[in-house]
C-alpha cells in the first residue's frame, strides 16, 4: 500500500510483503533509512516514485556516473560477473543486460559467444552502446515482453539499488527467462557498508548516505528472489570497484579503493573459501538464481 506525496511514495511495509514494523537504521539531514525485520532489507523511506527514478536516469545519471561506469575500474567487476555466470551457463545463448550503460559488459559477453542485448534509460549511455554495435531494446521489452522474446540469462549489475520496486523488477526478469534460465545480480553488501558510515562521517564525506534507495544483505535479496519463484543456486563475493570520487575528499575515495582492492578483497575471499562460501563480506556480492524448468 502506498500514497503519493511530492513525487515520493510513502511505503507501508516492505517490498517483500511483510507487515512487521519498520525500524529506523539511520538518518541524515536529507534521508531516512529503515530496515524490514522480516527480510533484512534496508531502504530509503519514503521511497521515490517510479517517475522520479526514471527521470533521474534519463536526465541526470549519465552526468553523475557515466564516466565512472565507462572507466577501466569496472572491467574487473564485469569479468567477475561473467566468470561466475559461466560456472552455471555457458554460451551460446541469449543474454539480456538490464541497465547496460555504455555496454562494456555486453561487449565482454559477446566476445564470450553470447547473443547480447540490453536496455538503458539514460539516452546518452544507450546511444554510446548502440554506436558500439550492440542491440539496445526499448523498455517495454523488459516490462511486458509483448513480442514473446525470451532469454537464457538476465543480468542486473548494481541495478536493484536504484529502482522504484525491486520485487517488481525481479518478477519481470523471471518472466523473460526461458525455462531453467538464470537471473544474475550484483548488489552492494549492506553488512559491509553500514559499518563504514562512521569513518566516512569522520572526514565529512558527502557520500556517507549514498546507498541509493536500497541496501541489500544476502538474506534480503534471497527472500525477494524466492518470492517470485526464483531458486538461488550460487552466492559469492564480487570484486570491488572504485566508485565515484568525492569532490570534497577525492584522496579518501582513492584510499578506500586502494584498501578495498589490496586488503579487504583478499580477506573476503579467504573467509569465503575457508567457510565454504558461508561468509560473504566483500563490499558487493553476486547471486545467481534459476527459473524452474528444464535447462
Amino acid at each position: 500500500m502506498t500514497t503519493e506525496v511530492a513525487n515520493q511514495e510513502t511505503v507501508i511495509g516492505c517490498p517483500c510483503g511483510a507487515v512487521e514494523q519498520l525500524g529506523e537504521v539511520f538518518h541524515t539531514p536529507t534521508r531516512r533509512y529503515v530496515r524490514c525485520a522480516a527480510c533484512d532489507l534496508v531502504f530509503l523511506y519514503p521511497r521515490p516514485s517510479r517517475e522520479l527514478v526514471e527521470d533521474y536516469f534519463r536526465e541526470t545519471y549519465d552526468g553523475d556516473y557515466g564516466a565512472v561506469e565507462a572507466c577501466d575500474d569496472r572491467q574487473p567487476v564485469y569479468q567477475s560477473v561473467l566468470k561466475h555466470l559461466s560456472s552455471y551457463r555457458s554460451s551460446p545463448g541469449a543474454l539480456f543486460d538490464v541497465g547496460c550503460g555504455d555496454g562494456e559488459f555486453l561487449l565482454l559477453c559477446r566476445r564470450a559467444g553470447w547473443d547480447c542485448s540490453g536496455i538503458e534509460l539514460s539516452e546518452q549511455a544507450a546511444t554510446r552502446a548502440a554506436q558500439k554495435g550492440l542491440t539496445i531494446l526499448p523498455s517495454h521489452t523488459f516490462e511486458g515482453g509483448e513480442d514473446g522474446r525470451r532469454f537464457d540469462v538476465v543480468t542486473l549489475i548494481n541495478v536493484l539499488e536504484t529502482v522504484a520496486d525491486p520485487l517488481t523488477m525481479l518478477r519481470q526478469a523471471a518472466d523473460l527467462l526461458t525455462p531453467g534460465g538464470l537471473v544474475m545480480v550484483r548488489a552492494t553488501n549492506g553488512l559491509f557498508h553500514l559499518p563504514m558510515r562512521t569513518p566516512a562521517r569522520w572526514i565529512g564525506s558527502r557520500y556517507d548516505q549514498a546507498f541509493h534507495w536500497y541496501l541489500y544483505t544476502t538474506k534480503s535479496l534471497k527472500t525477494l528472489m524466492e518470492s517470485v519463484d526464483l531458486k538461488v543456486i550460487s552466492l559469492r563475493n564480487s570484486r570491488p570497484s572504485r566508485g565515484p570520487l568525492s569532490p570534497v575528499h577525492p584522496w579518501f575515495s582513492r584510499l578506500k579503493w586502494t584498501v578495498s582492492r589490496a586488503v579487504l578483497w583478499p580477506l573476503a575471499q579467504t573467509l569465503y573459501h575457508v567457510t565454504g562460501g558461508r561468509i560473504i563480506c566483500a563490499p558487493s556480492f553476486e547471486i545467481v538464481a534459476q527459473r524452474p524448468g528444464n535447462g
